[in-house]
């Protein structure tokens, strides 16, 4: 797990450490340009027998660029300094100029600029690129030049690097169409947000946090930061080797309609596969046929319809919820009345975790009766971004643009825990802000979600907190997809082979240990 921040956020944290802790900013620098040269020697040595360029400008991100020019250069290796942007340098960036001065490492100015262009286009001696240009403050759109020297950098078949992160992204928003291109960044102290997210993601690379003296007790003594999940930290439920069914949840999933039978049976048997002790399937009672006997390990309940009107009588499942340790409603559930009134009883009556998904949100979206009730601690959304702008009422351009803000100020209006899936999903309940990142194109196919909704509530039934069940249950996923994007192309793979391969790439992992 290692904390990821915004600009802003990481602004505060060099002040405090240069203002509070007492570790000057040329420090700093000193530690960021030379631990991306030591991270380069030892990790990517193949791309260091050639030239290595280095783009870059008159701020610190430059100084941190200079520093490790200076350092490859001591390291025995051959470094072109190429101005790309103009402008005054700051105090720390001009004096790790100078001592490159000093060293004689070969320089081309920015009145040269085509130069520097005929060298990217012309790189077959060209072993590295490394961005230096901008840091983490950067917002707005590129100059034509840049654009260029860009352009150029990113179709060189040189290994490319960026520092901090690549220069022209956003770093809060991860907008940058035209942005530096890496291979791999070298984040100083954290990951930012912004390569996190969209064309971040594309634009970054493989993310390596490179130290620079920030104490660790600083992460969180400003801010609540952003959590990143990963392979080290994500938790399953646990196990017990003296339990029973009861001990592991009785899981309540609650959805189907005609023409959407499937997708509430993907849900149960996730839910199973995902350690669920009882899984009961609710459904209209009609359908009784059909999920009888699918899957065979669920247990089906049937919802009977009032004679006079056709709509759920709820007389005998009001006593039978109460048994739940947590609920999903919503996958294949339909958004008519039948629907309304099944989501208006779970909502109003739930005090379990309760995973609402697919139809139910789509319902609360145009039903402003609904709305109450999702502020209560126990209800967790689990919008695509599709179903997220019908919930926030904007568009979807706004929710690509700036995916954080959007979700801070849906979650701070209604008070709303949040899990907003995506390439990036994000769960954040206003006090908290969790990441994955797992996952491939094998995810984009219909039912992938009811998948998802399903492990949450088995999680969420095996006593997992809810935040932390819902994150936990998206890395899950997409990590059980990367492992079987190693057997298949990811766009055959199915919501179903995700569901038969929970746990298997735990157990191969843990038996070549």
């Amino acid at each position: 797990m290692s904390y990821i921040f915004t600009p802003s956020q990481m602004k505060t944290l060099d002040e405090n450490t240069i203002n509070c802790f007492g570790l000057p900013a040329r420090i700093l620098m000193e530690n960021a340009g030379k631990g991306c040269a030591d991270y380069l020697l030892q990790n990517c040595s193949e791309h260091l027998n050639n030239v290595i360029i280095i783009l870059h400008g008159t701020g610190n991100n430059s100084g941190d660029g200079f520093v490790l020019a200076r350092w490859l250069t001591i390291y025995g290796r051959r470094v072109l300094l190429c101005k790309v942007q103009d402008g005054t340098m700051t105090e720390e960036c001009r004096l790790n100029y100078e001592l490159c001065q000093s060293l004689n490492i070969p320089m081309i100015g920015l009145d040269n600029i085509s130069d520097t262009l005929e060298i990217l286009d012309n790189s077959s001696y060209i072993g590295m690129i490394v961005d230096a240009v901008f840091g983490t403050g950067y917002k707005g759109k590129l100059p034509t030049s840049l654009k260029k020297i860009f352009q150029s950098a990113n179709n060189s078949p040189a290994f490319k690097v960026a520092i901090d992160i690549p220069s022209g992204l956003n770093g809060a928003t991860g907008e940058g169409e035209d942005a530096f291109e890496a291979d791999l960044t070298l984040c100083l102290h954290s990951p930012k947000i912004g390569s996190l997210l969209h064309t971040g993601k594309l634009k970054s690379g493989d993310l390596v946090t490179i130290p620079i003296g920030i104490p660790d007790s600083y992460n969180d003594a400003f801010f609540s930061p952003a959590l990143h999940i990963d392979a080290e930290t994500f938790q399953v439920p646990k196990r017990y080797l003296l339990a029973n069914k009861s001990d592991y949840g009785r899981v309540f999933i609650i959805g189907g309609s005609m023409g959407l039978l499937g997708s509430v049976a993907m849900s149960a048997k996730a839910a199973l596969r995902a350690g669920a002790g009882l899984v009961y399937l609710v459904s209209r009672e009609e359908y009784a046929y059909f999920y009888n006997t699918n899957p065979s390990e669920v247990l089906f309940v049937g919802i009977p319809s009032k004679p006079e009107s056709l709509l759920p009588d709820l007389s005998e499942f009001s006593s039978l919820i109460k048994k739940a340790d947590s609920i999903v409603i919503g996958p294949g559930l339909g958004t008519d009345e039948y629907g309304y009134i099944m989501l208006e009883f779970i909502l109003r009556t739930s005090t379990v975790p309760t995973v609402v998904d697919a139809d139910a949100l789509r319902l609360i979206a145009k039903e402003p009766s609904l709305q109450q009730y999702i502020k209560k601690p126990n209800i967790l959304l689990t919008p695509h971004f599709g179903e997220f702008c019908d919930l926030a009422k904007i568009e979807m351009s706004a929710l690509y643009k700036d995916t954080i803000s959007e979700l801070t100020k849906y979650v701070k209006n209604t008070e709303a825990k949040v899990l907003l899936k995506s390439d990036t999903t994000i769960f954040y309940d206003g006090k908290r802000m969790l990441i994955n990142t797992t996952g491939n194109d094998g995810l984009a196919t219909g039912g992938s979600g009811d998948v998802l909704t399903g492990i949450i509530g088995s999680f969420c039934g095996q006593d997992m907190e809810l935040g932390e069940a819902a994150i936990n249950a998206s890395f899950f996923m997409g990590f059980t997809t990367e492992y079987l994007a190693t057997k298949r192309y990811p766009c055959s793979i199915l919501p179903t082979d995700i569901i038969d391969n929970l746990f298997v790439r735990l157990v191969q992992e843990g038996s070549n240990e």
